[in-house]
């Protein structure tokens, strides 16, 4: 029945407010059997029965919406708060309580919707200027000693961190910023928030969150002040907002995202038997790692003993030291033989004296022989002295002649694939593998068409 062509009422014949609920029931659903609408869904539930409730608003008005299980398990992806969407159904009206309401029969995804319009614009933006690049992302401490939290000091978010925290690691001290995660003005709180903790609060991290909600509920780090306040900060931030499925812009501004609080109490402290792992780990790898060294360094010292350079040089060593070995015994033999030869001779000489000659004879003899000893002395020193100079002089030129000095001063020795000496060009060919001698390792290194430019610098005069 229309209402219009239906008896008016009168004040002497008025509607009871059920009778005018069945008029406009009935006028409203006659009249709008079926019918399309577009907006933007707000305040989306699902209920356990597994019913969708929401609403469909624009700038003036909203309407709300329930669409049954049978329906809702034909929808291709997920409603959230803040997507534009295209909805069809059938209008009723609630009697009992007067309302009207769209019942959804089908819903397909219209456009990002308001909220998420601007979300896909900042983050374009933000990203366009650098603020998500990674070279930007500080890595996380070891073991914080002081832990900043921007939440709400009544939201579940803040317990379940320091219920984690004091789990895990209960000797780290925690610095709250209370501030609104929600609503007008709640972004700059939190970034008011991660401003003060990062300049005054001497914290080595900083966890900002919240709970899970609406995409609306959650805007407040969607917000370019938030974003700006957690890439200025010198101290690394985890961003925690939502669930594992929500993302917001702090998450990609952040040091690391958690999924949840708990989460990111678990990413800023690890567990006392985590740490001694790692402790155990570390010292493990350092154990071997030291092992490989030594047994490198022992084999590159045997190798070098045993190069041809080192055992020519050893030969020469050990000639000079028996040659100077030999010298010395045979001086020690000729000034032996000398004083056996004067003891002789004055022996003699004095048997042909006279008795009465002999006391001046011997006298001069024995001044004659202490002179001799002391010229004796002073040759036999002199020749000692003449030939450890000599000594000294040849081992000095030996040293010079090292290879290992002239490798020290920046040369190099060159042999061939043959290990044998490189001289002159000739001695190796274009293609071939060459090996360095440096004063501290070796270099393989391929011969190369660059002998005329080599010639020119005098290398090979």
């Amino acid at each position: 029945m229309d209402i219009a062509a239906a008896e008016q009422p009168t004040r002497e014949q008025p509607l009871s407010v059920s009778e005018l609920t069945v008029r406009v029931k009935s006028a409203l659903e006659r009249k709008f059997p079926y019918l399309w609408v577009v907006g933007e869904i707000s305040n989306f539930r699902r209920a356990s029965s597994g019913h969708w409730y929401f609403s469909l608003k624009d700038a003036q008005s909203q309407l709300r919406c329930n669409m049954w299980r049978s329906q809702t398990a034909r929808v291709g992806f997920q409603p959230r708060d803040g997507m534009e969407v295209l909805a069809a159904g059938a209008l009723n009206v609630y009697q009992p309580r007067g309302e009207y309401s769209l019942i959804v029969s089908h819903i397909e995804e219209r456009g990002l919707g308001r909220l998420k319009v601007e979300f896909e614009r900042l983050k374009a933006k933000l990203r366009e200027e650098g603020l998500f690049d990674a070279e930007h992302k500080r890595p996380l401490p070891l073991l914080p000693r002081k832990i900043g939290v921007v939440t709400s000091p009544t939201g579940a978010a803040l317990r379940d961190i320091l219920r984690v925290l004091r789990m895990r690691f209960a000797g780290v001290h925690v610095l709250i910023a209370p501030a609104r995660v929600q609503g007008e003005g709640a972004a700059a709180e939190i970034a008011r928030g991660v401003h003060l903790l990062d300049r005054y609060g001497q914290c080595d991290l900083i966890i900002a969150g919240r709970g899970g909600g609406s995409e609306e509920d959650l805007w407040a780090f969607n917000e370019e002040a938030v974003a700006r306040a957690i890439f200025a900060s010198q101290t690394p931030v985890i961003s925690a907002v939502g669930h594992e499925i929500d993302f917001t812009i702090a998450d990609f501004v952040a040091d690391a995202r958690a999924a949840t609080p708990s989460n990111a109490a678990e990413m800023a402290v690890r567990s006392r038997q985590e740490y001694r792992q790692t402790i155990r780990a570390l010292r493990h790898a350092m154990d071997r790692a030291l092992q490989r060294r030594i047994l490198t360094l022992r084999d590159r010292v045997g190798s070098s003993e045993r190069h041809p350079i080192f055992l020519r040089v050893r030969s020469r060593i050990n000639d000079c030291q028996r040659r100077m070995a030999e010298l010395e015994a045979a001086m020690a033999r000729r000034v032996t033989a000398l004083a056996r030869d004067r003891e002789t001779r004055l022996t003699r000489a004095s048997q042909r004296l006279r008795l009465d000659a002999l006391r001046a004879r011997v006298s001069l003899l024995a001044n004659r022989l202490e002179a001799a000893g002391r010229d004796l002395d002073r040759r036999a020193r002199e020749r000692l002295e003449d030939r450890a100079t000599r000594l000294a002089t040849l081992a000095g030129r030996l040293a010079d002649l090292s290879p290992l000095r002239i490798l020290g001063r920046g040369f190099a020795a060159v042999y061939s694939q043959k290990d044998k000496l490189v001289r002159s060009p000739r001695d190796v060919r274009i293609g071939e593998i060459i090996h360095v001698r440096l004063a501290e390792g070796r270099i393989r290194a391929r011969v190369i068409e660059e002998e005329r430019l080599a010639e020119q610098a005098g290398l090979f005069d």
